[in-house]
């Protein structure tokens, strides 16, 4: 009887492709175990013995669950197609500076899409997506994640994405309150609600977009002009990962240049992985919504994290506003 590892992830965010071709090379089974949101990630592995092997947590989830022990670190040795990251990816990364718990699987940029066959306009702002969704009130989804969701009023107002003091979040909650009513869902697997009609106009993730784009879905993505957020998708081991030198073995295996390469043609994001990205076709190097230019880079922001307070705070705010 082969060998089973749980990979806990989100939805539709690994080639069905790349297990098989993992089950079939290393003769190892590769158990799905999918969490709709960042918040569900994090709370299953605070339980005990959660019974992952590995998991894609965002950076401010692996600064998080390595501070509370919850991450094993890695060993690198076992990992040596770390070789083919970018540097900016390998060292120095805010959240995890030498790779110690966590390896990019991939990174892109927050924003918002919209059907241009049923919004006649060429929204650039956040301001103009509040605006919108009144216009299509009922066909809006925002993400069920607190910090883009308050972030997005945030920047909206011109403060930083990861404000927290009572006078800023007040606006934010003051301006959340007049979207919700407009909202078809909080919904982070709203692919399928924009390729279906249900909805118009979506706050999301960029490659989500590009992945809908070539679909042949009359898609636009846009960075709004007051700024957004950068973030990184990563692989990590949990610390209690009850086969962890099968899951070393699954991670060296997604960082081979072949297969970090068809996991960015399948999810459409950026790939951290120099010697993947160098395999893309031209056209998905140069696409500006995967790989924003010098000039937006310097507009976005990494989520990063406040003081206990602050994120009470916040908490507090996206509960009311969630609830």
């Amino acid at each position: 009887m082969s060998k089973t590892i749980t990979l806990l992830t989100w939805p539709d965010y690994i080639d069905p492709q790349t297990l098989q071709q993992f089950e079939s090379e290393f003769d190892v089974q590769v158990a799905l175990d999918i969490v709709p949101s960042a918040v569900e990630l994090i709370e299953r592995m605070q339980t005990r013995n959660p019974g992952v092997d590995v998991l894609v947590p965002p950076d401010y989830a692996v600064r998080e669950l390595n501070a509370q022990g919850r991450l094993l670190k890695l060993d690198h040795s076992q990992l040596p197609n770390l070789e083919h990251l970018e540097s900016r990816f390998y060292h120095g990364r805010a959240h995890d500076s030498e790779s110690l718990v966590s390896v990019i699987k991939d990174w892109g940029t927050t924003g918002f899409m919209y059907r241009t066959d049923m919004i006649h306009e060429a929204p650039a702002s956040w301001a103009d997506f509040w605006r919108l969704a009144e216009k299509v009130s009922g066909r809006v989804t925002v993400l069920d994640s607190p910090g883009e969701v308050i972030g997005a009023a945030l920047k909206m107002r011109g403060h930083s994405y990861n404000a927290f003091s009572r006078d800023e979040l007040a606006a934010a909650r003051e301006d959340l309150l007049k979207l919700k009513p407009h909202l078809l869902a909080f919904e982070t697997n709203y692919k399928p609600l924009l390729a279906s009609g249900k909805s118009y106009l979506s706050l999301g993730w960029n490659g989500d977009a590009a992945a809908l784009i070539a679909q042949g879905m009359p898609i636009r993505y846009v960075v709004p002009s007051e700024g957004s957020q950068i973030w990184e998708d990563d692989w990590a081991i949990a610390a209690e990962a009850p086969h962890a030198h099968l899951a070393h073995i699954f991670l060296n295996f997604v960082l081979r240049p072949d297969v970090a390469a068809q996991e960015a043609r399948y999810t459409r994001y950026a790939t951290g992985n120099h010697s993947a990205w160098k395999s893309l076709d031209k056209e998905m190097r140069n696409d500006p919504s995967t790989y924003p230019s010098q000039g937006l880079l310097t507009k976005l922001e990494a989520g990063m994290p406040v003081d206990a307070a602050g994120q009470q705070r916040r908490d507090e705010l996206w509960t009311e506003v969630r609830g």
